[in-house]
């Protein structure tokens, strides 16, 4: 690339070949991380192989080049495991389009398949329904495993950056997106909240970048800011400015090849020898309304319901008391009704013991 660029019209290329570089390198050195941050204890990022691309147009395309592979025949769908539900309507990539950088990441996780098994067992009381709510926005189901990149579905995550939830909203960026932050509850840990929030912003994002979703799931992961800069440098220098030829944070290089390849296990996984933990195409959650603040671990005695999964289903609660949030909780549909039952109890208890502490004041009164 360099004889070819120096040849033909000598110093001029070399300078322009140099500027590039430079500018590209001050591009990552001023990069926005108002938005990367994946969850450090399943950080794929840190162990996997990388690759430096976007400071020449041979060394991107050799990075995007697509790899033949034999399309196989999915599984029959039968309507049961929502995996299989997502690998049937995967359309951002397919065996005819994958490129070294997809299948680079396709062997970092079958090479970690704890990852994969873990990750895919604490989605199951969440998949279904921000699979449900990203088919209601007509948006790709393939962010539905952007979750098991960012955070591996705990919805306790917290990064080294304070990056928090299964979406790994960071401080600021969750306030943009009206995820309130007290000292007693975060939205970033709010399933139904974090998920519209995480929703609101690809779709801004998507937008941004002419409809392009790989660019918005870059930005998402790197901040809009560092792919911006990175398209405009690269539309400067008459270089592509698609997701795979931009030089951005090595991080990014890696995150959008590594959903990609995800989605690749998940619509096969009978052909890489992968093993999802089912997940029922059907309901796990339901939102019970509360009347007051409710103390968790006592509202899970009173239910008999388990207080880890009451307590798990509901982590924006920090100090495991419904106060500062949404009135409501998120439960076991199974259980949704004896927990209703339990909230009422409770309720009138309190009511109850309200009026008797009325009446002995207004005792205490009478003169």
């Amino acid at each position: 690339m360099l004889r070819t660029l120096i040849q033909p019209t000598g110093k001029v290329c070399l300078r322009r070949l140099i500027q590039l570089i430079v500018l590209s390198a001050l591009c990552v050195g001023c990069q926005s991380h108002d938005r990367f941050d994946p969850f450090d204890p399943f950080d794929p990022f840190k162990m996997a192989p990388q690759v430096s691309i976007g400071r020449s147009p041979r060394l991107a395309a050799a990075s995007s080049r697509t790899v033949s592979a034999v399309a196989t025949p999915l599984p029959t769908y039968d309507g049961n495991d929502i995996w299989m539900r997502l690998g049937h309507e995967f359309n951002l990539v397919d065996s005819e389009n994958i490129n070294e950088r997809i299948v680079r990441q396709r062997e970092w996780l079958l090479e970690h398949p704890g990852f994969l098994r873990e990750a895919s067992q604490r989605a199951r009381p969440y998949l279904h329904f921000i699979t449900e709510r990203l088919t209601e926005l007509q948006m790709p189901l393939e962010l539905a495993l952007l979750p098991m990149i960012e955070s591996a579905y705990n919805p306790k995550a917290t990064s080294s950056r304070n990056a928090a939830g299964i979406w790994q909203f960071m401080p600021a960026t969750g306030r943009d997106f009206n995820l309130r932050q007290t000292a007693s509850y975060d939205g970033r840990r709010d399933l139904l909240a974090s998920s519209k929030a995480a929703m609101d912003y690809l779709t801004r994002l998507r937008r941004q970048f002419g409809d392009d979703w790989l660019l918005a799931m870059a930005a998402y992961n790197a901040g809009e800011g560092t792919v911006a800069r990175a398209i405009e440098t690269n539309r400067q220098y008459g270089l592509p400015t698609d997701y795979w030829h931009l030089n951005l944070p090595r991080e990014t290089q890696d995150y959008v090849p590594r959903l990609l390849a995800l989605s690749q296990l998940v619509r096969d996984p009978q052909q890489y020898g992968v093993h999802l933990s089912p997940v029922a195409n059907t309901p796990y959650l339901a939102v019970v309304a509360l009347g007051r603040s409710i103390d968790l671990a006592q509202l899970s005695a009173h239910a008999g319901i388990d207080k880890d999964i009451l307590l798990n289903l509901n982590p924006a609660f920090l100090l495991k008391i419904t106060q500062d949030g949404p009135a409501r909780l998120l439960v076991p549909r199974s259980e949704a009704r004896q927990v209703a039952a339990s909230l009422s109890a409770m309720e009138r208890d309190v009511l109850a013991s309200s009026d008797v502490k009325l009446e002995i004041d207004a005792f205490l009164r009478t003169p």
